[in-house]
Parts: C-alpha cells; structure tokens; sequence
C-alpha cells in the first residue's frame, strides 16, 4: 500500500462516516413527524422524477436562473463519473472507466463541455448575487455567505478536475477513448515533467478533498437540497391538484386538529424544510408579498426547518418518534407513536453537536407566533403560485391550512370578519347571510326544474330509465350553481347566462335549488376542516340520493372541491367546469355563434381552474370561436397568472397591509388597453370588478363571464 492510498483511506472513511452519520440524525428529525405514505405508485412517481428532478422542468421556467441551475445540477450528474475515477485511482492507483469504449468518449467529452458551462454559470449566479442583487437571492448576512461559499466550492472542484485531467494529458497519461478537448487544450501550454506532475497530484487531492467536504459540509447548508431534492420530488403528492388531505375525525386517539408544532406534521413536510433550495421563486409569484404584505412562502418553510433544527435534537434523545421505524412504517406496522425513553445520552452526545438553543429556551418558545408570525397564515390566498414554481416540490400551501386548522380549531384564533362566514355556513349553508330558501330565486320564470321536482315525477323517473338505457348522451346533467351564483347579485347573472346557453343547447339539466350547500371549500380554506367536512357529507348524501353521476359548475372553486376532494368522502362524479362545457358546446355545433363582436380582450385566468386544474385553453377556445375579437393576454397569464386575491377565504377577509391584490391585476389588465377583461370565476367576477370601479375605468372597461360572451355571439 502506497503512503497515497493510505492516507486516502482515511480520508474517505472520515467522509463517508460524516455522511452516514448525517444521513442517519436527519432521518432520525424527520422521524418525529407523523407517518404519510409516499411510496405507492412507483411509475408515476419515477416518471415525475425525472420531468422536474432529472429534467429541470420547473426550473427552466424562468428564462435567465434555469439554464444556470440546469447547467450546474446536469454537470455533476455527468461528473459522478468523475468523482468514481478519483476514488478508484485513491484506492488502486492508475485507474479509469475506459474499459466502458465509446460510452467513455461520450462521458469525457460531456465533462469537458459541463465544466466550462458551470464555469459560466457560477460567475453568472455570483454576479446575480453580488452585482446586479436579485431580491430573492437577498437572505441575511449568513445565508449570503452560505451561498457564496457553496459557489466558490463548486468552481474549485471542476476547475481542480479539469486541471488535473490537463496535467495527466500533459505528462502523456491519456486514457484509451478518453475525448477530453478543453482539458487537453490546457495541456498544450504545459511541459511534460516533474513539476507537471507535482501539479497533477496537488489538484488531484484538492478536488477529490473539495468534493468529500462539499459532502459533508451540505447538511449544515441550505444547499441540504443537493442531497434531498430529487427524493422530495419522488415523494411529492401525487394528487397535486389543489387538494387537502382531510382529518379524520372518528379517530378518537387524535388529540390535535392540525399542526401546532413540528411534531404535528408529517415527515414529508418535514424533508420539504430540509429541501429548501432558498431560492425566493415561491416568495417571488405569491400575491401577498408582490403586494406588500409580510407572507413570505420561502420563510415558512425556512422556519419550519429551523424549528426542526432546534427542537428535534430533544425529541430524538427522548425517543419521542412518530413512528417506530421506517421500516415497519412502510410495511403498515407500528405506525403509532413509540413511547418515550429515558435518553441513554444527552442530546450533546448523541448528535455530537449541541443545539443552539437549550431544551427550556425550545419549549419557551411557540412555532406560531416565534417562528412564523399568525399574520402570515391568513394572508394566503391559497392560488398554488408558490407550489408551481417550486423547483422541488415543497407543499407549501397544504402547510399553511395545516397551521390554520390548529388555529381555528383548537385555540379558535382567526381574524374576527371570518366569524360570521363560519356561522352564516352553519346556519345558512353559504358563506354569505342569505337564506337557503332564496339559493334558487336566481332561475325564476326560465322553466329549470330541481332535482326534487323532476324525482317526485313518475313519468320523468320512467323516462329516465329509458334514456339511461338508449341514449346515454341524453343522461341527465346536474347544474352546480355554487353560492355566487345562487345569491351574489352579479354573479347570478353568470348563472342565467350559462343556463341560457344549455337551453339553447338543448342540454337536459337540472339544479338542487334549495337542496344545494356550500361544497366546504371556504370553510376548509380557513381552517374550519369540521365545519367544511359536514358540509361535503351532507352535499354528497343528497346527489348520491338523487344517483347524481355528472356535474357542470361555473365556479372554479365548487369544480375543485367536488372532482379532487369530495372523494375521499363517497362523492365520485364527472364534473365539468362550465368553460370546458361551452367550448365543447361550440365545437360540436351545439351552440352557433351568429353574431360578430369586434372588442379587444384579456383573459384572466382563475388559480383554482388555471394552476390548480390545468384548464388554460378552453376559455380561449371560446373566445378565439368569437369572429372580431382579438384576444391579448396579460404580462402574466396561464400558469403565471396572477392571483384576483379572493381564494383561501380572502373573500371574507380585509387586505390590511400592502396594496389590494385585485388592483394589481386589474392594473396589469389595463395595461392591454381591452375593453373587455373576460374570466371564468364568480370570485375572480367580483374582484376584478371592484378593481375597474377602483381604476375609474367602469365606464370603459366591462368584466364579462366567458358564458356571457359566448351567449351574445350565439343569441
């Protein structure tokens, strides 16, 4: 054994003991979560890996960062190779992969090309970092330091590589299909001698050292997600759409309704703190901040991970888990927390390291309130722009109505203007204080008959029967109106068009009328998980009474609640957003537009409709079916739409900080010069609408419902 490899071995058992340990006291953290399984759907969850983990599909979405990151995080995958021949030639000496023939060219050429453009991109980032300062890359003074350090690490170990693979070249030590063109470049400009060799061993020890301490230095950084990304993705929700796991209430050993604390959450949100890239694209899409007020999405994630930091170490000496073990939790077992022990050490010794705050300054402290402000959670708005632009798949908004749930239901602490919506949807069935009794005065003198008058009917039982048997296009449609549509003054226009449409249409349709709830979708926002899941079991008995099997709704939010939530409680129908219905309509020459409008338009595209349930064409379709208008699209649109500022119960809230979100968008619609700003959502309706009156634009600018559009180009 040479003095190299010698000291080598010792060097990488140090470093891969570091790793392992680590490794192991995170897994530990992330233990003391409750149990969600996230291993189910193997296919899927690989095929998702690789769009937005391997292939950088998110990332890419800004124009200018993506390339950067994408160059940097393909280049070490490329570089592993790398790394492996560096380890070999400590352990045996001269060693490569050339035995692999062509496939090596193709891996060495590939370095050489990935070490110059991570070149470029390191000084690019630190140039974005220290010259022209993006404010989302601005953290405090330590985290600014992290960073740089992080940067500086990454161009010493490719530029190290690449150094020592011109020195080997140089002194006549090229491997058998070895293509390495800006190494050898290099080479040229060095003699082959001793000093070139002396050179070579030097940079092979930086690198190599470079690399083992990056490795281990990561778990300390905020650039943890370097390891935990591409697990985080594979792990993330499968159901993505806009959908909150439910509690189960008829759990008596549940003791807490949502999250109080860290040992409230689950692992998964747990590794999403670790996996915090800090890179400010959630904060930098979300509506609340872009307006002034203090939510920052990236901090609540970032306070989630420090109150892990902080609190976990005494949770772990104690034994306080979540669940026993990883593997008997992933095989259905001992999920159930495991009983506190006595700590055979301390939480010094155990971890090695001592945790910056001591056990009593932990429990002085609350997560709500020390770590993350109570004025944040209800800032939210809950449109999904910080989840969609997350390049690795945080869930930051199931997060937030998690520490809400606590909130509401167990210290009843939520602004006092959500009080009357919480007991007008107790009472009234409808976030707004009208009665049940008038939910259906909207349809008068049109001739729609309920759910109720058309099942006391024998013959329309019979013909029933008969059209479910010869004609199924026939089968009976049920109209969700929604509460704006049922009681908003002109969100009940919406609704009269859109039924116009399927009476013209033809559709055979139908309403609950005064039958009809709230879907619970306002109420679960806010927090109120009890309240919103009586309300879903109640709508679902009744269409699960009436055989109800599809549904068409005008608002975005009933269309989410009932197609991605009302599952989990029996209620499975096709539902149809009214949008995708009327394009559908026109295409099959249903509905005929007859008349021609020349008006310049913009669209605004719902969170809930757009983000949350991918629906970006179809209300264009619409519109584009419509001879004469032109159609504009707003700075931001489709999935970088900007939020109306009306979701996550919002609508029922006071903006008291910043400037309206609703007038930041209704600004960017005016910005066109349409006089017609289009959408497809009651709410967005009366946002966008409050924000023209604002403007003094009300005499020049209409906001129409895509329906209402449609119907005057057909009527």
């Amino acid at each position: 054994m040479t003095l190299k490899t010698g000291i080598f071995l010792v060097v990488l058992a140090a470093a891969f003991g570091g790793i392992t340990y680590n490794s192991r006291r995170l897994l530990d953290f992330l233990r003391i979560g409750k149990w969600t399984d996230r291993f189910d759907n193997v296919y899927e969850r690989l095929r998702r890996t690789f769009v937005i983990a391997i292939g950088q599909s998110k990332i890419m979405r800004d124009p200018v960062a993506g390339p950067i990151h994408a160059f940097i995080f393909w280049g070490f995958l490329v570089l592993i190779f790398a790394v492996i021949e560096s380890i070999g030639e400590g352990l045996f000496g001269r060693f490569s992969l050339s035995f692999l023939g062509g496939v090596y060219s193709v891996i060495t050429v590939s370095q050489d090309i990935f070490i110059g453009l991570i070149v470029i991109s390191v000084v690019i980032a630190l140039w974005r970092r220290l010259v022209t300062k993006v404010k989302r890359l601005q953290g405090d003074e330590h985290e600014k330091a992290d960073a740089q350090l992080i940067l500086y690490t990454i161009a010493v170990i490719v530029v190290a590589l690449l150094i020592t693979n011109a020195t080997r070249i140089a002194t006549g030590g090229i491997y058998p299909h070895e293509v390495r063109p800006l190494a050898s470049f290099f080479a040229g400009f060095m003699c082959n001698c001793n000093k070139t060799l002396a050179w070579y061993e030097g940079f092979w020890w930086v690198h190599i050292v470079a690399v083992l301490g990056f490795m281990n230095y990561l778990p300390y950084s905020k650039h943890l997600h370097v390891m935990t990304s591409i697990p985080n993705v594979y792990l993330s929700d499968l159901r993505r759409k806009n959908y909150l796991k439910p509690i189960d209430f008829a759990d008596e050993s549940l003791a807490q309704y949502g999250v109080k604390d860290i040992e409230d959450m689950t692992w998964k949100q747990l590794l999403d703190g670790d996996t915090c890239t800090h890179c400010g694209r959630c904060t930098s899409v979300c509506p609340a901040n872009i307006t002034g007020k203090v939510l920052d999405p990236r901090w609540i994630i970032i306070a989630t991970h420090q109150r892990m930091l902080d609190k976990a170490p005494y949770k772990v000496a104690a034994g306080a888990y979540g669940f026993e073990s990883w593997e008997d939790a992933m095989s259905g077992k001992n999920t159930q927390p495991a009983a506190l022990s006595t700590p055979l050490t301390t939480p010094g010794t155990l971890l090695g390291m001592r945790p910056r705050l001591t056990e009593e300054q932990v429990a002085s402290k609350n997560f709500i309130g020390d770590y993350i402000p109570q004025e944040m959670l209800w800032q939210c708005t809950t449109c999904q722009a910080c989840m969609t632009e997350c390049p690795v798949s945080i869930e930051h908004v199931d997060e937030i109505v998690d520490l809400r749930r606590n909130l509401v239901m167990m210290e009843a602490s939520f602004p006092p203007e959500l009080q009357s919506a919480f007991s007008s949807m107790e009472n009234n069935y409808s976030p707004w204080a009208f009665s049940p009794s008038e939910r259906a005065d909207w349809a008068e003198g049109m001739g729609i008959e309920t759910m109720a008058e058309y099942s006391n009917s024998a013959e329309s039982r019979q013909s029933t029967i008969d059209d479910r048997q010869s004609t199924p296009k026939e089968e009976l449609l049920l109209f969700w109106v929604g509460c704006a549509g049922s009681f908003d003054a002109r969100a009940k226009k919406i609704t009269q068009a859109f039924a116009e449409l399927m009476q013209i249409a033809k559709i055979n349709f139908k309403i609950l009328g005064t039958e009809e709830k709230c879907t619970g979708d306002p109420a679960r926002r806010m927090g109120n998980e009890y309240l919103a899941q009586t309300l879903m079991k109640d709508n679902i008995e009744t269409l699960n009474r009436y055989n109800i099997k599809k549904i068409v709704t005008t608002c975005p939010h009933c269309f989410n609640a009932i197609k991605n939530e009302w599952g989990d409680f029996g209620g499975h129908y096709e539902v149809v957003h009214h949008t995708d219905f009327v394009a559908d309509l026109l295409t099959k020459g249903e509905l005929v537009v007859s008349n021609d409008l020349h008006e310049r338009v913009t669209y605004h595209d719902s969170c809930y409709l757009g983000r949350s349930n991918g629906i970006y064409d179809a209300p264009r379709a619409s519109l584009e079916a419509i001879p004469g208008l032109e159609i504009v699209e707003m700075e931001r649109s489709k999935s970088k739409g900007l939020c109306c500022g009306a979701g996550g119960g919002q609508m029922w809230m006071e903006e008291k900080e910043g400037k309206r979100i609703n007038i930041e968008r209704t600004e960017e619609a005016l910005a066109t010069d349409a006089k017609t700003i289009a959408s497809a959502c009651p709410y967005c309706m009366t946002m966008m609408t409050d924000g023209v009156k604002a403007k003094h634009e009300a005499d020049n600018v209409r906001v129409r419902d895509i329906a209402e559009i449609v119907l005057e180009a057909v009527r």
